[in-house]
C-alpha cells in the first residue's frame, strides 16, 4: 500500500521521460528552441528583452500562483493512476467493446481491402481530428455552461503562466478531460477495427499520434507562457501559442478555444488574432476572483461570450 502511494505521488516526475505528456523533454526542447528563435529576433525590442529577463528569473517559477499548479499536478496526476484508469480502463478496452458491438449489433465486420499506408494515413488523421474537435467542443462547454465554469475557472485564475499551468485543472475536468480522450480514441480504433481488421496501425512517434506529436513539439508549450510567439497566415491553420495566451488574458476570455486546430474557433466565432497578444494581464477579469486561496470553491459562471 505504501509503495503504490509513493508510485502515485512521484508519477508527475516521470512525465519528462513519457512522450505522451507535454512535458515530455524532446516537446520542452522544441520550445526553447522556438522561444530561442523569437527572443533572437526580436532582440533589438526593450519589452521583449523585459520579457526574456522575467522567463529566466526565479519568481517566474516559484510565486503564489505557479504553486498551485505544481500541487494540481501531482495532484490529478495521483488521482489518474489510482482512480480514473481503474475506472475507465483504457482506449484498448474501449477499441474492443466498440467493435464487437457494432460486429454483433450493427453488421458482421465487413473487413474491406486497403492498401495498409493508406489506411494508416486515414486513421492517424481521423484520430487526430476527432480528438482535437472533442477537445474543443468539451472546452466551449466549459466557457459557456455556467456549471462547468465554477470547474474550469480554476484553470483560469492563473497569474503566471508555465508549461505547469496546463495541469491546472480541477479534479473533476481532469476527469471529464480523461474520459473524453478513452472514449473518442478508443470508439475510433473500434470503428476502424471493426471496418478493416486487426491488422490497423497508426502513424506514431514513439508512441504517440504522429501529427499529435510534431504539433506538441513545435511549440505546445509556449502556449502557457509570456512569450507571445504567434504565427501570423498560419494561424488560419494552427493555433498558435499568443492566441492561448489571448485565452487567458482578463480582457479577452472566452475566445481561442481550440487545441491544435484553428478551423474550430473560426467556425464557433471565437478565433482572435495572435498579433493582438500585447501586454496581455492573466487571470479573471474580477479581482476576487484571482484569490489562489479560494481556487477550489465555485462561483458563478460567466456569462455567455
Amino acid at each position: 500500500m505504501v509503495e503504490a502511494s509513493l508510485g502515485y505521488l512521484t508519477e508527475p516526475f516521470f512525465y519528462f521521460v513519457e512522450p505522451a505528456k507535454r512535458l515530455y523533454w524532446m516537446h520542452l526542447l522544441g520550445s526553447v528552441l522556438l522561444a530561442g528563435l523569437y527572443f533572437w529576433f526580436k532582440k533589438a525590442d526593450k519589452a521583449t528583452s523585459s520579457n526574456l529577463r522575467q522567463v529566466l528569473g526565479l519568481k517566474y517559477w516559484w510565486n503564489e500562483s505557479t504553486r498551485v499548479d505544481y500541487v494540481l499536478l501531482f495532484i490529478n496526476g495521483a488521482l489518474k493512476l489510482a482512480l480514473f484508469t481503474p475506472l475507465f480502463g483504457g482506449q484498448l478496452v474501449v477499441a474492443i467493446v466498440t467493435a464487437r458491438y457494432l460486429h454483433l449489433h450493427v453488421a458482421e465486420a465487413p473487413h474491406w481491402a486497403a492498401a495498409p499506408l493508406l489506411v494508416s494515413a486515414v486513421f492517424t488523421f481521423t484520430a487526430f481530428v476527432l480528438d482535437d474537435l472533442t477537445r474543443f467542443l468539451t472546452h466551449l462547454a466549459m466557457h459557456r455552461s455556467p456549471l462547468l465554469w465554477r470547474i474550469h475557472r480554476l484553470h483560469h485564475t492563473a497569474t503566471t503562466l508555465t508549461p505547469f499551468t496546463v495541469f491546472r485543472t480541477h479534479p473533476i475536468e481532469a476527469l471529464i478531460n480523461f474520459a473524453r480522450s478513452i472514449v473518442v480514441l478508443g470508439a475510433v480504433s473500434g470503428v476502424f477495427i471493426w471496418a478493416l481488421g486487426p491488422q490497423l496501425q497508426v502513424w506514431d512517434i514513439l508512441g504517440v499520434n504522429a501529427l499529435g506529436f510534431v504539433l506538441t513539439f513545435a511549440g505546445s508549450n509556449l502556449r502557457h507562457s509570456h512569450i507571445p510567439l504567434h504565427f501570423g497566415a498560419l494561424e488560419r491553420v494552427l493555433i498558435s501559442p499568443a492566441q492561448h495566451q489571448l485565452h487567458h488574458s482578463r480582457h479577452h476570455g472566452h475566445c481561442n478555444l481550440g487545441s491544435y486546430l484553428s478551423c474550430w474557433d473560426r467556425l464557433a466565432a471565437t478565433s482572435v488574432a495572435g498579433a493582438q497578444a500585447v501586454d496581455l494581464e492573466f487571470g479573471l477579469d474580477e479581482p476576487a476572483e484571482n484569490s489562489d486561496g479560494a481556487l477550489l470553491l465555485w462561483r458563478k459562471g460567466p456569462q455567455t461570450a
